[in-house]
């Protein structure tokens, strides 16, 4: 790949599950390696809530139809860096492949939103403003008070959206 390939010695996907403990530890888990594969995370969000890659999972993880009226599908990316790990230059770099899964997911109804922590990189910041659904699924966050109450704005918009239907 051009680059380290440390991230991917440890970066297993956990399918779909609310099963919080199992989460919990493989964020604890991660440790950051120095590049940004926002390409490839963007890439396995789409994978997860896509019908089209359901065989992939247990039956327990598959995720359900994009036209499934009981079920809302949502998508939170965050990122503490720029997009800047190596991509074949004829598909464009990672934050333009960001974007186009980005918006294939919008497309197919999937509801977008991004969080940006300590970023001081404009094209990071830039990806993360298209990829989210609109304005006010973006947020930035500058130290862990504002991180914490964007997943809690978020936590609150997902929550009235499941009361309100």
């Amino acid at each position: 790949f051009g680059g380290s390939k440390a991230c991917y010695d440890w970066a297993t996907v956990v399918p779909l599950t609310t099963d919080k403990q199992v989460l919990h530890d493989k964020i604890n888990g991660l440790q950051a390696t120095g590049t940004t594969a926002g390409h490839l995370g963007t890439g396995w969000a789409s994978y997860m809530l896509s019908p089209n890659w359901a065989h992939l999972w247990d039956p327990a993880s598959a995720p359900a139809e994009y036209n499934d009226t009981e079920t809302t599908k949502v998508a939170v990316l965050m990122t503490d860096g720029e997009y800047n790990t190596w991509y074949k230059d004829e598909n464009g770099n990672a934050s333009v492949q960001a974007r186009a899964i980005c918006e294939e997911m919008k497309s197919n109804g999937i509801t977008v939103y991004t969080v940006g922590f300590m970023l001081n990189n404009a094209d990071a910041i830039d990806t993360l403003s298209d990829c989210a659904t609109d304005s006010s699924s973006a947020f930035v966050a500058d130290n862990g008070d504002e991180l914490r109450q964007a997943f809690r704005d978020i936590g609150m918009r997902l929550q009235k959206l499941r009361l309100s239907k």
